[in-house]
């Protein structure tokens, strides 16, 4: 299975079933159903540019096992399977961002960890997600943020199954402050 772009049609769908778009197709009214279903597919795909071929992405989705139908009373519902839920998972690691707030509290966050060799390759793609989210290096396995940010430091240590080697602190006093302020421009 190709790997699917979040830009692509199925992944478009895929982002509007995870976000909870419903994509429901009611049996007993027809045509009800289409201008309801012609609707979310603007949404989803915007007005100029919506896909020809909807029913052949859904089918080739449920062919990979991305969605799957579910039997709601009177109605069909499409929504995520389990390989859907992984897609879904790795777009948000891809667009995650720590929010700054307009006012800074005066603390800056540490987040340390000690991940084992044999998950090298996680540890990797953690400093690697870490810098790009703004953070700076404060030692090895050691690195620092002014904002809050556990959240998403969270997220991506429990993405790569390493959330229990991954630390956090709150630190109010710290040696070179001065240098830290100037890095991160506050």
């Amino acid at each position: 299975m190709r790997v699917i772009d979040k830009e692509s049609s199925s992944g478009k769908i895929i982002r509007a079933l995870g976000y909870g778009i419903g994509i429901s197709i009611a049996l007993s009214n027809r045509r009800t159903s289409y201008k309801i279903t012609k609707e979310l597919i603007k949404k989803i795909f915007g007005p100029d540019k919506p896909p020809k071929n909807i029913p052949s992405y859904l089918l080739k989705l449920r062919k990979q096992k991305v969605i799957e139908i579910k039997k709601e009373g009177k109605y069909d519902k499409l929504v995520l399977a389990e390989n859907g839920r992984k897609i879904l998972i790795r777009f948000n690691y891809e667009e995650l961002e720590i929010r700054k707030p307009k006012i800074w509290d005066r603390n800056f966050r540490l987040i340390i960890f000690d991940i084992p060799e044999r998950k090298r390759v996680a540890r990797n793609s953690l400093r690697d997600k870490i810098r790009e989210l703004g953070c700076i290096k404060f030692n090895d396995s050691v690195w620092i943020y002014p904002y809050p940010c556990q959240k998403e430091i969270d997220f991506v240590a429990n993405y790569w199954n390493v959330g229990k080697y991954v630390h956090f602190a709150l630190v109010k006093d710290i040696t070179n402050r001065d240098i830290l302020e100037k890095a991160f421009g506050l």
